[in-house]
Formats: C-alpha cells, sequence, structure tokens
C-alpha cells in the first residue's frame, strides 16, 4: 500500500498538464497549483508510509503463522491463559509436522484478511480466509474466526 496505483498517478499527472496550460499565461498562479498540487501528493504519500508502517494485529501475526507454519510466532500471539494451557513445545512439534508434510506435497497457503467485528466486552472478532494451493491446480479453502482480548492477544481459533 505504500504505492499509488499507476493509473491513479497518470490521471494526477494529466490533470496538472491540463492546469498549467490552462495557466500558462499567469505564472504566479500556476506555480501556485503546482505547489498545492506537491504538497497534497506529498501529504497522500505521508498519510500511505504511516499507516504501512503501524505493527500488525496480534491475530493478523497469528494467521501469517498458519501460512508459514512458524509455531514460535504464533504460540508469541496467544494471550497468556491461552499460553499456559498450550506448550510451546508441542505448538513447535505440530508446525514442524505440519511444514513436513506440505513441503512433501508441495501446497503453499495464503491468508486473506476479511474484517473484523467488536467484542462487547473489549477485543475483536476478526475473520479469514485460508486458500491451500497445490501443484496441481488444485485449490481447498478454511475460514478462520480468531477471538481477541481488549489487548490484541490471541484468546481463541475457531
Amino acid at each position: 500500500m505504500t504505492h499509488m496505483p499507476h493509473s491513479l498517478l497518470q490521471r494526477q499527472r494529466s490533470i496538472a498538464k491540463a492546469v498549467l496550460r490552462g495557466f500558462g499565461r499567469n505564472p504566479l498562479v500556476a506555480a501556485g497549483l503546482v505547489t498545492l498540487f506537491g504538497l497534497g501528493l506529498l501529504g497522500l504519500q505521508m498519510r500511505m508510509n504511516v499507516s504501512s508502517v503501524a505493527a500488525p494485529a496480534p491475530a493478523d501475526q497469528f494467521m501469517q503463522s498458519v501460512a508459514t507454519l512458524d509455531g514460535d510466532l504464533g504460540w508469541n500471539q496467544l494471550c497468556p491463559a491461552v499460553q499456559a494451557q498450550v506448550p510451546r513445545a508441542l505448538v513447535l512439534e505440530q508446525t514442524g509436522a505440519q511444514r513436513l508434510a506440505a513441503s512433501e506435497q508441495s501446497v503453499t497457503l495464503s491468508i486473506d484478511y476479511v474484517g473484523d467485528h467488536p467484542r462487547p466486552g473489549g477485543g475483536q472478532i476478526r475473520f479469514y480466509v485460508a486458500t491451500a494451493h497445490a501443484p496441481d491446480g488444485g485449490v481447498g479453502q478454511k475460514t478462520y474466526i480468531v477471538k481477541t482480548e481488549t489487548s490484541g492477544c490471541v484468546e481463541s481459533v475457531e
């Protein structure tokens, strides 16, 4: 999201050229418009960079750990109460076995964030779609519902 779509950038350039042609007889007005246009683009770019720098939500990182089969990353996103119930070693063992099976079958997994809904007591219910891609073109999908606490940590996954 840090780059502007090519067509939008082309459209802005053509608008700027039209404005310059229209005000070509008055260089002071044209210079002012170009400055305003440039400041607008700079502001848009800065806003896009700031939003892209924000740290991903723990639920997003958890789902990334599902896609990459990174048990350590996933375990670190769990709420402390869940971590106390699910030993890190067990998570690492299970993801290791899944990673081996996936590599043997050459299956890749992608995760798409669908949306979220606030929980009355705080936290969110976040929705994702995981898509498995097999080398023969086969595709399978699964929906994940991730519940988070107010702090953002992952409370449960369905």
